[in-house]
């Protein structure tokens, strides 16, 4: 087969995407009647999906699907939830904890916060209750929980915006940041240190604008310093310790940077790192070699048409051939071992095809990168070796 400078092989299963070096998955196509905006991956390969949808391939599933590796559905798993889910984690014995704007799981209150079991029943010991919506979780490697969203109470107590659950979902009473606005994004550092962000300017009795570090106990870490005009939804912490940081901001540490931006590990900007997206940026994965991939709503990236999502390099510079072309947002991305990259949104077709709320798109042979998703920490983690 001749390969010219703007095609890709057609693999028997997908579907050619012209000058993208990447095509989506034909075998992979869900269907999901409504908005995705959370993605697991279960330790056997399949797929926790979270959002607003009520059908899944013209079936009645709301709000909360289980999907086997070919993308169609798994039908022993139909837990009942009552509303939007927004955020799920996978802890290490497989238990599965839900965040979104329910107030009923299999027919039992449950407050906004909820666990099941591997089966999909509900986990009946485990019920913080949150006043408000959940959208974010971290699993700490001591089995801690660490949950943002719009709430003021979990437990019962006043936590505002962000708290940490022991394992047994119990509040823990050493750890009240305590934000004056919504948290949208955590991420947990390899040195147990926490990065926060959202719409908040004052945290911890201190006058912070939108991102924040603290440090493991809760306090605020004094030797990290950044600032955000308007709010951040995502990072992505690099191996050399510099964060990527994504959201509706166009001005961070007094700087022009417009919806993205590096810092270096004390929040000053890396000004090596300048690219610019024209619209929000909600999602990162980073990739084995260093590239990133990047989910948003943006149609704009580097000055380059990218219709919601874009690949950069290590190095901040944009993957020209990297342009799966969803044609509405893009709010969840996930690396899979194999190098194939899962996206989930609010897009109705990837590449010009029908893909309704989900895609799996094949990485070029050549950019297969190998991921392993820690469920302790519920962060993925490169691995040495190619994709499977």
């Amino acid at each position: 087969m001749t390969i010219s400078s703007n095609d890709v092989v057609l693999a028997e299963s997908g579907i050619l995407l012209r000058g993208t070096g990447l095509h989506a998955e034909s075998y992979f196509n869900p269907l999901i009647g409504g908005n995705v905006s959370a993605l697991a991956l279960q330790p056997d390969g399949k797929y926790l999906v979270g959002g607003d949808f009520t059908q899944v391939d013209g079936e009645e599933q709301s709000y909360l699907a289980l999907l086997n590796t070919n993308g169609t559905l798994d039908r022993t798993f139909h837990p009942e939830v009552n509303g939007r889910v927004y955020a799920i984690a996978v802890q290490l014995d497989g238990k599965i904890i839900l965040g979104g704007d329910f107030t009923a799981v299999e027919g039992q209150t449950r407050s906004r916060i909820a666990r099941l079991n591997a089966d999909g029943s509900l986990d009946e010991d485990f019920n913080p209750v949150a006043s408000s919506y959940v959208n974010s979780f971290v699993l700490q490697p001591d089995g801690k929980i660490l949950v943002g969203g719009n709430f003021t109470y979990m437990g019962g107590q006043l936590r505002e915006y962000v708290a940490r659950l022991n394992s047994d979902g119990t509040l823990d009473d050493s750890f009240t940041p305590n934000p004056n606005r919504e948290v949208s994004a955590l991420a947990l550092q390899a040195d147990g240190k926490i990065l926060v962000g959202g719409n908040f300017t004052n945290i911890g009795g201190q006058n912070i604008n939108r991102i924040v570090r603290l440090n493991a106990d809760g306090s605020v870490d004094e030797s990290f310093h950044s600032d955000a005009n308007n709010t951040v939804h995502a990072f992505s912490v690099q191996a050399d310790g510099k964060i990527l940081v994504g959201g509706y901001f166009t001005l961070l540490g007094g700087q022009v940077r417009n919806r993205i931006a590096r810092l270096y590990a004390d929040g000053t900007l890396d000004d090596n790192f300048t690219l610019e997206a024209n619209d929000r940026v909600y999602a990162f994965a980073a990739q084995t070699d260093g590239n990133i991939i990047v989910g948003g709503n943006f149609t704009s990236f580097g000055g380059q048409i990218r219709n919601r999502l874009a690949r950069l390099y290590a190095d901040g510079t944009l993957d020209e051939n990297f342009n799966p072309d969803a044609n509405s947002y893009v709010s969840s991305v996930i690396l899979q071992e194999n190098g194939k990259v899962l996206v989930g949104g609010g897009f109705g077709s990837m590449g010009g095809e029908l893909h309704s709320g989900m895609a799996l798109l094949q990485n070029d042979p050549a950019n297969a990168t190998s991921l392993k998703l820690r469920l302790d920490t519920n962060e993925l983690q490169t691995s040495d070796g190619g994709g499977a």
